[in-house]
């Protein structure tokens, strides 16, 4: 092999290092934005019950028995797909996705509604507080 050869597969080599430096630069720059993004909309927000809190890390949640659901109850009170919570215009909106027994907010039975904090919600016959992630220190 020649020594222009062996200076051009250098080269080429270097040139791939710094593309793969630049990409992975790139891609924690994203990954750091989008999690102040998602977390400008979530707030930080999470399902807490007796000493249980479910922090609600996606813009979709099922609430329910079924060993699927996101959030799960294991209580025959629960139906297995009991609730959807999703985030519309920047707000979190509660929907019950029918339930035998319906879901409700702060004593009010509702089929959809926009989620406020220290919202109390009634699944079967659990008691969750829709609130903002408190530190492990508090």
């Amino acid at each position: 092999m020649s020594s222009t050869a062996l200076i051009l597969c250098a080269v080429t080599v270097a040139a791939l290092d710094i593309c793969a430096m630049v990409l992975l630069l790139c891609a924690y720059s994203d990954k750091k934005s989008s999690r102040k993004y998602w977390k400008h909309f979530t707030g930080d927000m999470e399902l807490t019950e007796q000493g249980r809190a479910y922090p609600l890390g996606c813009d979709e949640v099922i609430i329910g028995r079924h060993a699927s659901a996101d959030i799960r109850i294991p209580d025959l009170s629960v139906s297995r797909y009991h609730a959807l919570m999703t985030i519309n215009g920047g707000a979190w909106l509660i929907t019950d996705i029918g339930s035998k027994s319906g879901v409700y907010i702060n004593g009010n039975l509702i089929k959809e509604a926009v989620l406020h904090e220290n919202d109390v919600i009634n699944i079967g016959s659990h008691r969750l507080v829709f609130r903002r992630r408190r530190d492990k220190n508090e």
